[in-house]
């Protein structure tokens, strides 16, 4: 799904990533946005027509504004502090979730930037990393499975440490940025990974977690186009699949539920996709048909 195009060769510096700077009110807007990724729209419409006419600068600026996001908004000994005290005392008060959400939220916003904005349209490997086991970790919390909580987070204090993250942020700065030729190759990948699971009669938790990680990478593509390059064409896209995003995410929630009691298996047991999810992917992949 992901390809790594072995002709890029553009590496994009790290001064020209950081300048100019964009506002405050800028990425206020955009933190804003990737805080509703997954609010619901019933009356959500795609628009007539979807194209990927977008320039490489247009593509360059979506990620530079999710860098600055993680840069100025991600504090590694603030995400450690949290992290240690789910190891020690598995609990965190509300406020500390709350800036978890957060920190959280940035990380994975920068990751989807990077498979999206990226000529290789892959995650920088030790930054993924991280960051899934951060998911990992998020859901054996909320489900207090404290043994499998407290494991994890040796791991992504691991990650947390001075050299790791060191090397986490050096692989950031190789972004290379992609043409629009890649782009629009990337996109019609994800649509198309998503096509193959809905020819499926029935499918597992994971397979319908992959699907769900689609959607949210494609969410998070539009919350950067809207944001930048507002208008009522990228909202209503960005509506329609915050709304499959919403419905996946609850669903997903309630599969970690029997995957943690055992009454499911996460890998192997399948079942039908529930139809208000599916007609809604169904009519995504619908519009792009004209351009694969």
């Amino acid at each position: 799904m992901m390809k790594l195009n072995r002709n890029a060769n553009v590496t994009t510096t790290n001064k020209s990533l950081d300048e100019p700077l964009f506002s405050a009110e800028q990425c206020d807007a955009l933190f804003a946005a990737v805080l509703v990724h997954d609010d619901i729209y019933s009356d959500a419409r795609l628009p007539d027509v979807i194209h990927l006419d977008y320039s490489q600068e247009q593509l360059t600026q979506c990620y530079r504004i999710c860098r600055q996001l993680w840069k100025d908004g991600v504090d590694r000994e603030d995400l450690l502090a949290i992290i240690n005290k789910i190891y020690r005392h598995r609990a965190l008060s509300a406020e500390d979730q709350l800036a978890f959400r957060y920190l959280r939220a940035k990380i994975k916003h920068l990751r989807f930037a990077y498979a999206a904005f990226d000529e290789r349209h892959r995650y920088p490997r030790m930054f993924h990393w991280m960051t899934a086991i951060m998911g990992n970790l998020q859901d054996a919390f909320k489900n207090k499975q404290h043994v499998s909580a407290n494991r994890i987070a040796i791991l992504v204090r691991f990650f947390l440490a001075r050299l790791p993250y060191f090397l986490i942020n050096k692989e950031i700065d190789k972004f290379q940025p992609s043409t629009n030729e890649s782009f629009r190759q990337y996109v019609l990948d994800e649509i198309k990974f998503i096509h193959l699971n809905l020819a499926k009669k029935a499918i597992t938790s994971k397979e319908f977690h992959e699907v769900r990680k689609v959607i949210s990478r494609l969410v998070a593509l539009y919350d950067n186009l809207k944001i930048l390059y507002p208008s009522p064409y990228h909202v209503s896209i960005s509506q329609y699949l915050s709304t499959i995003n919403g419905l996946m995410g609850a669903m997903h929630d309630e599969l970690i539920i029997k995957k943690f009691k055992k009454t499911q298996d996460y890998y192997a047991d399948e079942f039908e996709m529930p139809v208000e999810i599916r007609q809604r992917l169904v009519a995504l992949t619908e519009k792009y048909k004209a351009t694969f």
